[in-house]
């Protein structure tokens, strides 16, 4: 037992002196996995989830945007996105996307237009819902703001992020994570206790953003507009 204890203390004072008692021990929250892993299983783990919502400010062509979206895993979504060009509502509720925009929006998808063109579409338009199914070219890019596959991607490269301190995100204990880039330094924070889900991301540089994601697992109200204020755009030629 004495050479047993012996042995165990000598390697403990030869692993400290060696790494500058930096630690041959792991310890803290996920202390098996490395930076990149804890990120990658927190990404895993939200891409599992039956629903969620992801809300803050993103960059859109070099514009900033706000937006508030909750989506669930079949592709359902409802939400609004706001920026300097105007903001819009959107619904997908199965096949079809619905989305309700401000005039300021439809001037800037309209510039190109006539003035008087322009006009007349707007009045009909602006404040109402439009309807499309989701497979059509000109709402591609509208529906896919609900695939939560596709909002995940841009946080599946986690090469290189380092442990950082234990913080809250609304409550709620976090592992923060950093990883230098280009851009600038993204920060993820990972839930300590229950599921490890990515519970906010950010990255600071010339255009910083932050998201947040809530509501997980909670059910998304994306029940379909009906009646006079819903435009059908195959009926608009």
């Amino acid at each position: 037992m004495r050479t047993a204890h012996r042995f165990t203390a000598t390697a403990a004072l030869a692993c400290a002196a060696a790494l500058g008692l930096t630690g041959c021990f792991a310890s803290g929250p996920f202390a098996d996995l490395s930076g990149s892993e804890v990120a990658d299983k927190s990404v895993d783990t939200l891409r599992g989830a039956a629903s969620l919502t992801v809300s803050g400010k993103i960059w859109d062509e070099g514009k900033p945007l706000e937006l508030n979206m909750a989506v669930s895993k079949a592709g359902d979504c409802r939400g609004t996105i706001a920026g300097q060009d105007g903001s819009f509502e959107l619904i997908r509720s199965g096949e079809f996307v619905f989305i309700k925009a401000d005039e300021p929006f439809y001037r800037s998808q309209m510039k190109d237009m006539p003035k008087a063109e322009a006009d007349e579409a707007i009045k009909m338009l602006a404040g109402h819902w439009l309807k499309s199914k989701a497979s059509e070219a000109d709402a591609k890019e509208l529906a896919s703001l609900c695939d939560l596959d596709e909002l995940l991607k841009e946080f599946d490269d986690s090469k290189g992020a380092e442990k950082g301190k234990v913080t809250s995100v609304d409550g709620r204990k976090a592992l923060t994570l950093t990883t230098k880039t280009d851009e600038g330094t993204e920060t993820l924070l990972v839930a300590t206790e229950g599921k490890p889900y990515l519970l906010k991301a950010g990255i600071t540089g010339k255009e910083p953003s932050e998201v947040s994601f809530s509501g997980i697992d909670k059910p998304v109200n994306a029940e379909a507009p009906t009646g006079k204020d819903v435009i059908d755009a195959d009926q608009l030629g």
